[in-house]
């Protein structure tokens, strides 16, 4: 099964700008496609805050994060003088659109990052890679035991998977969602929380800098998905682990974004160079929380 939804591709997207005569953001409610209780509210420190449809979404002129049902989301470009950009509304509409009934099981591709003699990031005795292994096979069983079909990229801590042998493997069976497992690090040890990324749309750089736009990626297509997944995710993982931060649904050129020929997300479980999240990340009972939220999120999207 491939999931499919009554979305344009981006590059074909246009953005429906003639005949306003009012405020940039007064048609942004039909844009995103909310027809119940639509509303538009500018707050006198300039937020935005779009309503309708049971969703809120809030942006700042002017900058890139952005909140989408309390979960913060990274814009592709910042809202300027004619609103929210063609990219941001298209794949902001796919996820907050009513779910569209998708036929279950799914086959997903689960992936913990690093492995073998790639560790990963490192601080004291706790290695990326282990973390990534544990909460990606405790996501894996708890995927089967909910009748999905799961397909490991390693199952074991020596496994070494080249990044290339990712996307083939998610490219040689009917995947329907690509999820890869990692753990972050930082030179500053007050950096912490969950990240959800997504790959950026055409034409848009990443979140990050030094992330240019890179045309014709094999997971653009994908995109409207991509998107939908990782919000659910995001907002599955910070309810079922409160004490973690939400850094957001962030874009990046990662190589099993860009080669992956489904839709695909890359999560940030949290930051091993924080002490509170690495203890976090070592305890078993997190590890399988977390797994779980995982799983509750893409459910959640479908």
């Amino acid at each position: 099964m491939h999931l499919t939804l009554s979305l344009l591709p981006l590059a074909a997207l246009t953005l429906i700008l003639a005949g306003c005569s009012s405020g940039p953001y007064d048609r942004l409610p039909e844009r995103l496609g909310f027809r119940d209780a639509p509303a538009v509210t500018e707050s006198g420190n300039g937020t935005v805050t779009v309503s309708g449809n049971g969703h809120t979404v809030t942006l700042t002129p002017g900058k890139r994060p952005a909140t989408v049902d309390g979960v913060t989301y990274y814009l592709h470009r910042a809202p300027g003088p004619t609103g929210l950009g063609e990219a941001d509304t298209r794949l902001l509409k796919a996820a907050l659109e009513p779910s569209p009934g998708i036929d279950r099981p799914l086959t997903i591709v689960v992936d913990a990052g690093h492995g073998g003699r790639d560790s990963g990031c490192r601080v004291d005795r706790t290695s990326e890679k282990t973390i990534n292994l544990c909460i990606a096979n405790a996501l894996a069983d708890t995927l089967r035991g909910r009748g999905h079909t799961v397909v490991l990229t390693r199952a074991k801590d020596e496994t070494a998977v080249t990044l290339e042998e990712r996307a083939v493997i998610a490219a040689s069976h009917p995947t329907d969602l690509f999820v890869s497992i990692h753990a972050n690090a930082a030179a500053n040890p007050d950096a912490r929380g969950i990240e959800v990324y997504t790959l950026p749309a055409p034409g848009h750089d990443g979140t990050a800098a030094n992330s240019p736009p890179r045309p014709g990626l094999a997971g653009h297509i994908h995109l409207p998905w991509s998107t939908r997944f990782a919000l659910a995710i995001q907002k599955a993982m910070l309810r079922a682990e409160p004490r973690a931060a939400d850094r957001g649904v962030r874009h990046a050129h990662f190589k099993v974004l860009r080669d992956t020929p489904a839709p695909a997300v890359l999560i940030e479980t949290g930051y091993l160079t924080n002490a509170d999240d690495r203890a976090l990340l070592t305890d078993p009972a997190t590890q399988k929380r977390l797994a779980e939220a995982v799983a509750d999120g893409i459910e959640a999207a479908l």
